[in-house]
C-alpha cells in the first residue's frame, strides 16, 4: 500500500510539474495599437463642388501591407518596431486619415471610400513609403505617393497624376516620437494633395 501510495504521488508531482512547465512557456510580446494622428489642414484654394470623390485605398509594396510600423535600419533593412502596431494595415489607416481631412476641406460635396461604385471622381494612388527611415540623422518618418485622379463620368477625360513626399524629423527616441513624425508627415502630404485637389478644373 504505502509503494502504491508512493508511485502515485510521484506521478501527480510530475504531472503537477509538467502543467507548470506548460504554463510558463513565453507568450507573444503585446502590442501596443495606435491610432494615426489627425491634424488639421487647410486648402489654399477649398472651393466646394456638387460632385463626389471616391478615395481607393493605396496600393503599396508587401512589406508596407501590414499593421505593423516599419522602419528602414541604418545598413538599409527592413525591420519593424517592436512593441508597437498601427489600429489596422497601414495603407488603410492612411487611406482613411486621408479621407478625414479631404472632408474637412470641403473641396467636394462628399467623400467617401472604394466599398461603393458610386462617385464622380477616382483617386488612385500607390504608397512608396510610410516608414521610419532611420538611414539619415535624426531619423526620419517619410510618407511618399503617387496619385492619380480620374473622371469616372467621362472616361475620355485625361488623368492627372502627381507625386508627393513629405518628411517629419523623430524629436526623440521613444514610440511617441515616432507617432508624433508620422502625424507631422501626414499632415504635410495631405496639404499637399489637398492644394493639388483644390486646383483641378472640376475643383474651380
Amino acid at each position: 500500500m504505502v509503494k502504491k501510495s508512493m508511485h502515485r504521488f510521484i506521478f501527480s508531482a510530475s504531472l503537477a510539474a509538467l502543467i507548470s512547465a506548460c504554463s510558463i512557456i513565453p507568450k507573444s510580446p503585446e502590442l501596443t495599437v495606435y491610432q494615426l494622428p489627425q491634424r488639421e489642414t487647410v486648402a489654399q484654394r477649398a472651393t466646394s463642388v456638387n460632385e463626389v470623390l471616391r478615395v481607393a485605398i493605396p496600393y503599396s509594396r508587401n512589406y508596407l501591407d501590414t499593421s505593423r510600423i516599419v522602419a528602414v535600419t541604418p545598413e538599409h533593412h527592413l525591420a519593424v518596431m517592436d512593441g508597437i502596431r498601427w489600429e489596422d494595415l497601414g495603407p488603410i489607416v492612411f487611406r482613411d486619415s486621408l479621407i478625414r481631412a479631404l472632408r474637412s476641406a470641403g473641396i467636394y460635396r462628399a467623400v467617401i471610400n472604394d466599398d461603393t461604385p458610386s462617385g464622380d471622381y477616382s483617386l488612385r494612388s500607390d504608397l512608396q513609403d510610410f516608414q521610419v527611415d532611420h538611414t539619415v540623422r535624426p531619423a526620419e518618418v517619410v510618407i511618399s505617393l503617387d496619385a492619380n485622379l480620374t473622371n469616372l463620368k467621362n472616361p475620355n477625360e485625361p488623368t492627372n497624376t502627381r507625386s508627393f513626399t513629405a518628411r517629419a524629423a523623430l524629436a526623440a527616441a521613444s514610440n511617441e516620437a515616432v507617432i508624433e513624425a508620422f502625424a507631422e508627415a501626414n499632415r504635410q502630404i495631405q496639404t499637399q494633395i489637398i492644394d493639388w485637389l483644390s486646383t483641378q478644373p472640376q475643383a474651380r
